[in-house]
């Protein structure tokens, strides 16, 4: 019995350090990515190639609930990376914590969602299609979720914790009852210590974009592959590289020393060694 149950810790720590692998791997790949793609951008785009800009958003389309998530009042917003998270403990305090706190929080559920925009670099004015990162990330369609969640799993957080996005510069935590024109509000005491978040790319602010080039109807479009991810950043690429450098030594420690301890655990579970 207690070889079986070092087993199956030890495949679960397995597991762990799988998925911290990942995530160090895919910021070095991200890192190593913009970094050629900042060398190597050309002046004259052409489809299929990889490109790296950083200049000022235009708006031409906001998404969906948009005029009612109060980011900003001013400014139209392009796109949004939002999330919805409950309180473990009523005694949670919304207004005591740093935007972004999740300290007694669990996420149900997340999504991008995306209007129309273009990056003006000064020297051209790229279109950026955000589809690929909604479906890579199995987004939630925000005008469809129901106030249903039963489960907060590692899926539920994909949109919200994606490795491709860095917006910090328009971000929002609300009570549901405070977005209009969705069903998040409905009157159900489940919901009073349920909040909406968001964080977002608004009209005017100079934003960092990493993708694929394709022209369509003669415009360049910047758009996510599995070759080549779409990366969005509103701190800029220096900046959105250094994180990446960090989550590379973060997750690459964590990789290896739930590495060892599941090795460890197998190995002892096994009866090897």
């Amino acid at each position: 019995m207690v070889e079986a149950v070092r087993t199956i810790f030890g495949v679960v720590i397995l597991a762990s350090s799988l998925w911290f692998g990942s995530r160090a791997i895919t910021a070095g790949m991200l890192s190593h990515s913009m970094s050629v793609s900042e060398a190597e951008s050309p002046s004259t785009l052409v489809g299929g190639e990889t490109v790296a800009i950083e200049g000022t958003v235009n708006v031409r389309s906001s998404p969906p609930l948009s005029n009612s998530v109060p980011i900003d009042e001013e400014e139209s917003i392009g796109a949004y990376v939002w999330r919805l998270k409950k309180a473990e403990s009523y005694n949670y305090n919304l207004d005591a914590e740093e935007l972004g706190a999740d300290m007694n929080l669990i996420t149900y559920a997340s999504g991008i969602e995306s209007g129309t925009f273009t990056v003006n670099d000064g020297q051209r004015e790229i279109w950026i299609d955000t589809d690929w990162l909604a479906q890579t990330h199995g987004s939630t369609d925000i005008t469809t979720v129901s106030s249903d969640w039963t489960v907060s799993t590692w899926l539920s957080k994909r949109s919200w914790e994606s490795q491709y996005i860095q917006l910090e510069d328009h971000w929002i935590a609300v009570p549901v009852a405070d977005v209009d024109g969705s069903d998040l509000g409905d009157d159900d005491e489940s919901l009073d210590d349920t909040y909406f978040e968001a964080r977002a790319i608004v009209d005017g602010e100079e934003l960092a974009v990493c993708g694929e080039v394709t022209v369509e109807q003669g415009k360049p479009v910047l758009h996510g592959s599995d070759e080549t991810p779409l990366v969005l950043s509103d701190q800029g690429f220096e900046e959105f590289n250094s994180s990446l450098r960090r989550q590379v030594l973060k997750y690459g420690l964590a990789s290896g020393g739930f590495a060892v301890i599941a090795s460890l655990a197998l190995g002892s579970g096994l009866g090897i060694g």
